[in-house]
């Protein structure tokens, strides 16, 4: 219980306080495939109108649930009690492998609610979240092509019934300030940035995988116990930090429901900074943000696995920028982003990350909501490894990359279709294992 103590003070902090709707820059800061899990999306009845382009997000596309409409349903968020499901499937089929080719077929499903605490009559401005999920089948990396970045976003952690999240939210200050905490995934709250969740393979949808190799980095739908505290300035600027627990056990198969601090390795303290800017159809949106962590935890060399090392740290930049619009009005047009990580080298398996990538919202402009995306991804694994795997006369891995060409359809209201081509270069950085191109979809349906 040693690693705790930092932990349980910030919740014992945050519990009096309970949480409520995020800050006025997170809804900047939501990327664009996930808006539809997001609380803010989960309503208006899906029988209204869409949105006129001015009342939409800059840089997302807000879904409306399928059901709705339902009657208990409205009057529920009427009462304060907010349904919320998302359901996602993603086939892929490769050419090439060296495990062979042929069809994958991965799902996720969230099922959820957001309790806002001031309708209850309990206390003004909090909420709580509650959410489950669960995950089937095996993705293409895992059984075809060996590589690291998984060509499907929603696949692993388990494959089975999750609790994904039991947290408590309170904004002060007329939404300044933000205090959360509870057991869900830390990642939930750093390291977003806008447009990377446009794409299928996990290298960019939801966060880099530098930190997720080489740390105790956790990601949805993998639930921590601890919590973060927020201050967004009004002009675009804010800061945050937080604490989590890092427990090694609780993504692996028959851990869904696992709240215990036996597994418990260490502590994970993410720090962040950023600017968000964009307010109306007229601006051109960005966000810039960087993220460094600390960890205590003990991890084992790259070059000696018999030798251990206490503490990692590590540190993300990310920038997202929309450079180009065809009239002044609206949200469409082509916007940039860019990632760069560092990771542990002593004992990080992937100590330096990349990734570069584009997308045009609105291609044409009867279809406002679709986005035409590119992007470019590349993991570098730790040269310490390499010399290793020299000495032993083993192949020596050195860097895998990955390439994505896809567009996104909003087909309904509640319904995104993203049909994509993935090429794969070096899966997990052996020269060996043959190229392989990836034909993949998702397929989303917020309920």
């Amino acid at each position: 219980m040693k690693y705790h103590g930092p932990i349980l003070v910030l919740l014992i902090g945050g519990i009096p306080f309970a949480a409520a709707a995020q800050a006025v820059n997170d809804a900047a800061d939501q990327p664009a495939t996930t808006a539809a899990a997001s609380p803010e999306a989960s309503l208006p009845p899906a029988a209204e109108p869409r949105q006129a382009a001015s009342a939409q997000p800059l840089d997302s596309v807000k879904q409306q649930p399928l059901f709705g409409n339902w009657g208990l349903r409205k009057r529920l968020a009427a009462d304060g009690v907010t349904l919320n499901a998302r359901w996602v499937v993603e086939p892929a089929v490769n050419t090439r492998g060296y495990r062979g080719s042929g069809l994958n077929v991965v799902s996720h499903l969230n099922v959820g609610a957001d309790l806002d605490l001031g309708k209850l009559g309990i206390v003004d401005h909090g909420t709580v979240r509650v959410i489950l999920t669960d995950r089937l089948g095996d993705s293409t990396n895992s059984a075809r092509t060996g590589a690291y970045i998984q060509n499907q976003a929603f696949y692993g952690q388990g494959k089975d019934v999750r609790f994904n999240e039991l947290s408590y939210e309170q904004t002060f200050l007329d939404s300044r300030l933000s205090v959360k905490a509870g057991f869900y995934s830390m990642g939930n709250d750093f390291g977003k940035l806008p447009y990377t969740c446009n794409f299928t393979n996990n290298g960019n949808c939801g966060h880099p995988l530098g930190p997720v190799y080489s740390s105790g980095w956790r990601d949805d739908p993998t639930g921590q116990w601890g919590g973060r505290i927020k201050w967004s300035d009004r002009s675009g600027w804010y800061v945050q930090a937080g604490a989590y627990d890092v427990a090694t056990d609780r993504n692996q198969v028959g851990h869904g429901f696992d709240f215990g601090f036996n597994g418990t390795k260490g502590a994970f303290f993410p720090v962040e900074a950023g600017y968000v800017h964009g307010r109306t159809p007229s601006d051109y949106a960005g966000t810039y943000k960087i993220t460094a962590y600390y960890e205590t935890s003990r991890a084992a060399l790259q070059d000696d696995a018999a030798r251990t090392k206490k503490g990692r740290s590590g540190a993300i930049i990310q920038a997202a920028q929309q450079i180009w619009k065809p009239t002044p009005d609206t949200v469409r047009g082509i916007s940039v982003f860019g990632v760069a990580t560092i990771a542990d080298k002593e004992t990080g398996l992937i100590p330096a990350y990349y990734e570069l990538g584009s997308s045009w919202r609105g291609l044409l402009a009867s279809r406002a909501d679709d986005i035409l995306s590119l992007s470019w991804t590349k993991a570098k694994i730790n040269s310490r490894l390499a010399r290793v795997e020299e000495m032993a006369g083993d192949e020596v891995q050195t860097s895998e990359e990955l390439w994505e060409l896809n567009y996104g359809a909003q087909v309904a209201p509640w319904l995104l279709v993203r049909p994509g081509i993935q090429y794969v270069v070096r899966p997990g950085g052996y020269d060996s294992r043959p190229n392989a191109v990836v034909f993949v979809w998702h397929f989303q349906a917020t309920l």
